[in-house]
């Protein structure tokens, strides 16, 4: 394996891990509620915001220079909010730089990844290693946390710092071609995927509401909570890293009936663990039917790669936070149903994308 693989797979594991670090230990960090969910939402802020002109500036400068400066602020500020335990309020702005970082590695290392001539394999790899990542991001800090609340964190920022003395190697793809995104043809690409997009955001924005929601719905310590959670992310490692291994002759369609258990497993959520891992399962064959489609579009793959990370992100942000307004009024279970059903929808409404018939054309 050469050493730019090993940084991507040593990177993806170790920033998603380093992204959940603080997740166990939160009501040790401080007491406020309101802190705690800052905390825990500015790394996504900052990805949210970076994920987009990091895509898109790779396709001009190349990959690797912005692997490598996401490799390295991701370990800086990491290490740097275990010197900052006594100040929760210097802590949220390292996990908002925190995510800016992340945010510029992950877009441009799916942008290579896509690129690749086995790109199904290395995508799978990849998202599955990001996965097991959020996993051991979840347990390991919260096992650690009796050494200091900050072991977990200094843990994983080490590793992240490893990932970067190997990305120091890290060279782009023979391959590549640079090439200048006007914005009126980012306007185009993102009209003419729009269903996509859409779909994307309600499909990630699913996971968000059942993750967000099911520690108090379900009545669990906070223990097994965290375990049926970490199993979700299980399934989708496990999914993505078997589903990369297959021939996907139709991707659109593979996402369309990957809809469907999504669809059905988000309610099934209410009555049993399973169908957390059912939604891990299905949410992993859709992310890997998606890149499998961006990498065989004619499209820049930042460009690509970047709008599907951001409508990710967007969707984990916004749907839970919008569900969450409605619980009372309608309760977990309703929510959860008229998730299901947008989700449905959406899926349905892929058709309607004109990247679908071009699809059928080609087959």
């Amino acid at each position: 394996m050469n050493i730019s693989r090993i940084t991507l797979y040593m990177g993806a594991f170790a920033t998603m891990a380093l992204s959940n670090a603080v997740v166990p230990v939160l009501a040790l960090i401080t007491p406020d509620v309101v802190l705690q969910g800052a905390l825990y939402s500015a790394y996504f802020l900052g990805a949210f915001f970076m994920v987009f002109p990091a895509g898109w500036i790779s396709d001009k400068i190349g990959r690797a220079p912005l692997i490598k400066m996401g490799l390295a602020g991701t370990f800086v500020s990491g290490i740097m909010i275990c010197f900052f335990v006594g100040d929760p309020l210097v802590t949220v702005g390292l996990r908002f730089l925190e995510g800016l970082f992340t945010g510029m590695f992950v877009s441009s290392a799916l942008s290579y990844v896509n690129t690749e001539v086995d790109h199904t394999k290395l995508s799978g790899m990849y998202i599955a290693l990001m996965n097991v990542g959020m996993v051991a991001g979840l347990i390991i800090p919260g096992i650690l946390a009796v050494i200091h609340p900050y072991a977990g964190v200094l843990v994983f920022g080490v590793l992240t710092g490893s990932a970067f003395l190997a990305g120091l190697f890290f060279r782009d793809s023979a391959g590549f071609v640079s090439v200048i995104i006007p914005i009126r043809m980012i306007f185009s690409i993102t009209q003419y995927h729009k269903w996509l997009w859409v779909a994307l955001f309600i499909f990630a924005g699913a996971t968000g509401v059942v993750t967000s929601m099911y520690p108090e719905m379900s009545g669990f310590s906070a223990e097994i909570s965290g375990v049926v959670t970490a199993l979700m992310s299980v399934s989708t490692a496990v999914c993505v890293y078997a589903v990369s291994r297959l021939t996907l002759l139709d991707s659109l369609g593979v996402i369309r009936r990957a809809t469907i258990l999504l669809a059905i497993s988000v309610p099934l959520v209410f009555f049993t663990p399973l169908g957390m891992i059912l939604v891990g399962a299905a949410f992993g064959v859709i992310s890997v039917a998606v890149l499998n489609y961006i990498a065989g579009t004619p499209h820049p793959q930042g460009v690509m790669n970047g709008l599907y990370t951001t409508m990710q992100y967007a969707g984990m942000a916004a749907l839970p936070f919008v569900t969450g307004l409605i619980v009372l009024p309608i309760g977990y279970l309703g929510v959860f149903i008229l998730v299901g059903v947008v989700v449905l929808g959406n899926g349905l409404l892929i058709v309607r994308c004109p990247c679908y018939a071009s699809t059928l054309k080609r087959g």
